[in-house]
C-alpha cells in the first residue's frame, strides 16, 4: 500500500500549514488575513484524513487470531513513547510555565481531548491532543471490526453513507443546540468554543471518522469500490475545498471535506492493489510517510522554539516569514527522522511484543532442521516451506 504510505506526510503537513497561522506574526495584515483565509483551517482537513487513514490501514489487514491485549500492546507501543518524548520537549521548550499539573497529567495519559478546556486539550504539544482520538479508537476497534466485518458487501456503500450523513448531522445539531460565544473572532473556527470542542476535539465525535475509514477498506478489499481513479477524486477535493470556504465555518471543520477524503483514500488504495503507481508512491514521499508520526509530534516544539529564538515582539515581514517557516519545516524534518530511527522503531521493536513470545520465536529459530523433497522441517515436525 504505497500510495497509503505516501500520503502520510502531506495529511499532516495541512496540520503544520494551519499552525503557521497560529506561530508566525505576519507584519502586513492583508498578508496575515490571506494566510489564514485560504490556509488557516486546512489543518482540519488533515486531522480527518488522519483518522480515516487510521481506520482503513488498520481494517486493510487485521489479523485473524490477534487478541485485544496483544493489539493494544503495539498500538499502545507505536504512539505512546515519541509522545512522552515530544512532550518533554514541549515542557522544556515553552510549556512548564504555563500548563497546570491537571493538563499535564491529562497530556501525558493522553486524555486531553476529553476534557472541553482548551487551557487542557490545547495545552503542552497542542498536536497531542489527536492521540486521544486514537487512544479510543485503538480501544474500541477489536471489537468494532467484528461488528463491520458481518456487514455483507453489497450493503457497505449504504452503511457507509449513513455514517457519511451522521457526520453532516454532528455539526447541524452543535449548529442548532450550543449558543455563540460572545466575543468569539470572525476568523475562529467555530461560533463557540464548546461547538468545537464536540466537533473538532471530542473523541466520540471522531469515532465516525475512523468507523468511515475502516468502511472504505472493506469496499475496496470486497471488490466494491466504484472503479473512479485518484486523478478525478483529487479535482473533486480542490473544488470542494474552495467550496467549502462559503460554508458555514463549523461545517469546514469535518462536514464539508470527509466524503471527499474518504473517496480518495479508497481510489488510492484501490490503485495500489491494480499495480497502478500513483504520485504518492514516489520514494520521498514514502521516506517522509514513515517519519510522518514524529513530524506530527515534533513541529509545534520546533516553532514554538524559532519563535521564541527570534522575538516574541517582533512582526514578519514576508520574505522573513517565508525564511522562519523554511528553517521550522527543515527542523521538523530533521528531528522527526531522529527520533524515528533512535526512538520510535527501536522500542517499537523492543515493546510490541511481550518477552514470552519474542523467547518462543529464538526457540523456534534456534530449532534444527532437516531437508527433504516434502520441504524443511524442523525437529519438532513442523513444515516450514
Amino acid at each position: 500500500m504505497a500510495s497509503l504510505t505516501g500520503i502520510r506526510y502531506p495529511t499532516l503537513f495541512l496540520v503544520f500549514l494551519s499552525h503557521v497561522a497560529i506561530i508566525i506574526p505576519f507584519a502586513n495584515p492583508d498578508t496575515a488575513e490571506t494566510y489564514g483565509h485560504y490556509l488557516g483551517w486546512v489543518g482540519q482537513i488533515g486531522v480527518s484524513l488522519f483518522y480515516l487513514l487510521s481506520g482503513f490501514v488498520l481494517a486493510w489487514a487485521p489479523r485473524a487470531k490477534d487478541s485485544p491485549l496483544s493489539f493494544w500492546r503495539r498500538r499502545i507501543v507505536r504512539i505512546a513513547p515519541l509522545h512522552w518524548v515530544t512532550f518533554g520537549v514541549a515542557m522544556a521548550v515553552f510549556a512548564s510555565s504555563v500548563i497546570t499539573t491537571k493538563g499535564a497529567i491529562m497530556n501525558l495519559l493522553m486524555v486531553q481531548a476529553w476534557s472541553s478546556d482548551p487551557e487542557i486539550f490545547g495545552s503542552a504539544n497542542a498536536p497531542s491532543w489527536s492521540l486521544a482520538c486514537l487512544l479510543l479508537f485503538y480501544l474500541i476497534f477489536p471489537f468494532l471490526y467484528r461488528v463491520i466485518a458481518r456487514i455483507k458487501p453489497q450493503h457497505l456503500w449504504y452503511f457507509a453513507g449513513g455514517v457519511a450523513v451522521a457526520i453532516v448531522a454532528v455539526t447541524a445539531v452543535v449548529r442548532a443546540v450550543v449558543p455563540t460565544q460572545a466575543g468569539m473572532a470572525p476568523q475562529a473556527p467555530a461560533g463557540s468554543l464548546r461547538a468545537y470542542w464536540i466537533i473538532q476535539i471530542f473523541p466520540v465525535t471522531r469515532v465516525l471518522d475512523f468507523v468511515l475509514g475502516i468502511l472504505m477498506a472493506r469496499i475496496v478489499r470486497t471488490g466494491r469500490w466504484i472503479g473512479v481513479r485518484p486523478l478525478p477524486l483529487a479535482v473533486l477535493l480542490v473544488i470542494s475545498y474552495l467550496a467549502s470556504m462559503e460554508a458555514p465555518r463549523e461545517y469546514r471543520l469535518v462536514a464539508t471535506m470527509i466524503v471527499p477524503l474518504a473517496l480518495f483514500i479508497a481510489s488510492l488504495a484501490a490503485a495500489d492493489t491494480k499495480g497502478r503507481k500513483t504520485w504518492f508512491a514516489v520514494r520521498p514521499l514514502q521516506w517522509l510517510g514513515d517519519i510522518s508520526y514524529a513530524f506530527l509530534l515534533i513541529h509545534w516544539p520546533v516553532m514554538n522554539f524559532v519563535f521564541k529564538s527570534f522575538g516574541q515582539e517582533r512582526l514578519y515581514s514576508g520574505p522573513f516569514a517565508v525564511g522562519v517557516v523554511a528553517i521550522d519545516l527543515t527542523v521538523s524534518i530533521a528531528l522527526a527522522w531522529l527520533l524515528t530511527i533512535a526512538v520510535e522503531k527501536p522500542l517499537v521493536r523492543y515493546l510490541s511484543v511481550s518477552r514470552k513470545s519474542a523467547a518462543a520465536e529464538r526457540a523456534a529459530a534456534a530449532e534444527p532442521v532437516e531437508h527433504s523433497a516434502g520441504g524443511t522441517r524442523t525437529a519438532a515436525g513442523k513444515v516450514l516451506s
